[in-house]
């Protein structure tokens, strides 16, 4: 290693708390817009479930609109994690997740985040939310989830 691989080593260690800083606000950005468009759609899916007529056309237009904030955020396309129904239950209510943490590996080639935090089941106990993330062509995207 030579005098200016040692200094542009030193400058990254260095600056490491602005680059987490960031890297965990963009985390947090990524996984707050996907909860935030979830749940308009999931607020929706409520009051057609508990209006007592028959929801059943409004489903599938609803699932589309899942299907289409799914494709913007995920990356991983195992049918798995594409969203395929509709519930009164609402499961991505960003202002009761809590005790946030972020975990990287670190590697600047192949980024990866865990964004974990606590979710109320709505019948009460709580429920741990995984996530994995990784970054594809420059953006953040979610990878897998854990529940």
């Amino acid at each position: 290693m030579d005098i200016i691989e040692s200094m542009n080593m030193m400058r990254r260690l260095e600056s490491l708390p602005e680059i987490y800083d960031a890297e965990d606000k963009a985390v947090i950005r990524t996984l707050h817009s996907y909860f935030s468009e979830m749940y308009e759609t999931e607020l929706r899916d409520k009051s057609a479930m508990e209006s007592g007529e028959d929801y059943s056309n409004y489903a599938s237009g609803s699932i589309a609109e899942k299907v289409a904030i799914h494709e913007r955020y995920w990356s991983n396309p195992a049918l798995f994690y594409v969203p395929c129904s509709i519930s009164g239950d609402p499961a991505h209510n960003w202002e009761l997740l809590t005790g946030i943490e972020i975990f990287r590996n670190g590697d600047d080639d192949n980024r990866l985040f865990i964004f974990s935090a606590k979710y109320p089941y709505s019948w009460g106990g709580i429920s741990n939310r995984v996530y994995v993330l990784k970054v594809v062509d420059g953006v953040l995207k979610l990878e897998h989830q854990f529940m």
